[in-house]
C-alpha cells in the first residue's frame, strides 16, 4: 500500500471517528436538557463518573511501574504500550469529566469554583486535584512523545511520579467526597477509600488490558507478556477487593443504621445483582480467568477477566452509590426517609454517549498521534 493511499484510510478513520465523537457528544447534551430531579441526590451520572474516573487513575498508577520502578517486561513490552496507556488515561478521564458537566446543573459556571475556591470543600479539591491530575497526564504525554531526543527522561520520571502521588490524593478524596457524608450510613467512614484505591487498580489494569490488545493482537510474544502481566495485577486486585467486601458486609452487620441498606444489598431487592453479578462473576470467575490468563499466559482468559472486571466494576460502583440514598435516617431515632430510584432515559443517553465517546476518542487518539513505537511524531505542530 502506498503513502497515499494510506493517508486516505488514515483520513477515513478520523472521520468516522470524528462522527461516532460527535454522536456521543449529541447525546449527552440532548440528555442534559432533559434531565429529571430524583429522589436519590447522586444517582446514575455520578456512578458513571466515578467509574470512568477510577479507570483513568489505575492506568495512571499501573504506569509508574514502568516509569518509576523502571520495569519495561523482558523485552520492553511495557515500554511498547506506554504512550497508549497514558493516552487511555486522558480518554477515560475526559469521558468522567462529560458526566459529570452533564450532572451539574449549570456546567457552563464551573469555573467559578476555581475562582471562588472553598478551601473547606472537598468537591472543591475533588476539581481542583483533577485540573492538576488532567495537566499531569497532557504534559506527560507530550514529554514521552518527545523523549527521542533526549534530555528528557528526568522530566518524566518527575512528572510519573507526581501523576501517581496526585492519582493517590485524588481518590483518596473522592472517597471521602463520600464518606464525609454523615447523613448516609453506608457511605460514612475511612473505609472507601482503600475500597477506591483498590477498585482504582483493578478497573484501571482491566480497561488498559483490553484497550491494548487490539495493537498487541498480531504479536505473539507481546499478547503473552500481556496476559501474564495484566493477569497478575487482576489477580492480585480482585483478592483485595474481595477481603475488603467480606469487611464492609460484615462490619455493616453490626451497625444496624448501616445494615438497613446493606441489607438490601446482600438480601434484599439489589442481591440478586449483589451475589450474580459483582461476586460470581466479578470476583469468583473474573479470579479464575486471570488466575489462568496469568499461568498459561492466555489472552482470551485475560480478555474475559477484563470484560466482567469491568462489568461488575460498574455494577458495584452503582450499587455502593444509589442504594445507600435509598433509605436515610431521620433526626427521631429509628425513623428512615424512603428514596426510591428509577434509571431515566435521559440518563441512559448520557451515560451510552460516553461510552460512544470512550473508545471513539482513545482510537481518534492513537490514529492521530505518534504512540506507537517506531512512529515519528510528525502530524501535530506540538510535537515536532
Amino acid at each position: 500500500m502506498g503513502e497515499a493511499a494510506r493517508a486516505s484510510k488514515r483520513l477515513a478513520a478520523l472521520l468516522v471517528l470524528l462522527v461516532l465523537i460527535i454522536i456521543g457528544l449529541a447525546m449527552i447534551v440532548y440528555g442534559f436538557t432533559r434531565k429529571e430531579v430524583h429522589a436519590v441526590s447522586w444517582g446514575l451520572l455520578v456512578a458513571a463518573y466515578v467509574y470512568f474516573a477510577l479507570i483513568s487513575g489505575g492506568a495512571i498508577i499501573l504506569e509508574g511501574v514502568h516509569t518509576i520502578l523502571g520495569y519495561k517486561g523482558p523485552k520492553s513490552e511495557l515500554g511498547r504500550i506506554y504512550k497508549l496507556a497514558l493516552w487511555f488515561s486522558i480518554a477515560s478521564v475526559v469521558c468522567a469529566w462529560l458526566l459529570i458537566a452533564a450532572e451539574v446543573t449549570k456546567p457552563w459556571i464551573f469555573w467559578k469554583i476555581f475562582t471562588e475556591f472553598n478551601v473547606t470543600s472537598r468537591i472543591a479539591w475533588m476539581v481542583l486535584l483533577y485540573a492538576i491530575y488532567a495537566v499531569i497526564l497532557v504534559i506527560q504525554l507530550i514529554v514521552i512523545i518527545r523523549i527521542a531526543s533526549g534530555g528528557l527522561e528526568k522530566v518524566e520520571l518527575a512528572l510519573a511520579v507526581l501523576g501517581v502521588i496526585v492519582a493517590v490524593a485524588l481518590y483518596s478524596n473522592l472517597a471521602q467526597v463520600f464518606g464525609t457524608i454523615a447523613a448516609v450510613p453506608g457511605w460514612y467512614g475511612p473505609h472507601l477509600a482503600a475500597y477506591f484505591i483498590v477498585s482504582v487498580i483493578l478497573l484501571g489494569a482491566s480497561g488498559q488490558a483490553l484497550f491494548s490488545m487490539p495493537y498487541a493482537w498480531r504479536d505473539e510474544e507481546l499478547k503473552r507478556f500481556l496476559a501474564r502481566f495484566y493477569g497478575q495485577v487482576i489477580v492480585l486486585g480482585v483478592l483485595i477487593l474481595a477481603f475488603l467486601t467480606i469487611w464492609n458486609v460484615i462490619t455493616a452487620w453490626y451497625m444496624p443504621g448501616v445494615w438497613i441498606t446493606y441489607s438490601e444489598i446482600v438480601t434484599g431487592a439489589y442481591s440478586t445483582i449483589f451475589w450474580v453479578v459483582v461476586v460470581l462473576l466479578g470476583i469468583v470467575a473474573v479470579l479464575i480467568l486471570a488466575l489462568y490468563a496469568t499461568l498459561m499466559k492466555n489472552v482470551i482468559a485475560l480478555i474475559l477477566a477484563a470484560v466482567l472486571a469491568l462489568i461488575s466494576g460498574f455494577v458495584n460502583v452503582y450499587l455502593l452509590i444509589i442504594v445507600h440514598q435509598t433509605k436515610l435516617p431521620e433526626v427521631l431515632g429509628g425513623l428512615f426517609r424512603v428514596a426510591p430510584h428509577h434509571i431515566s432515559t435521559p440518563e441512559i443517553l448520557i451515560v451510552l454517549g460516553a461510552i460512544i465517546i470512550w473508545p471513539s476518542l482513545y482510537v481518534f487518539g492513537q490514529t492521530l498521534l505518534p504512540l506507537l513505537p517506531g512512529e515519528k511524531p510528525k502530524r501535530l505542530f506540538i510535537f515536532k
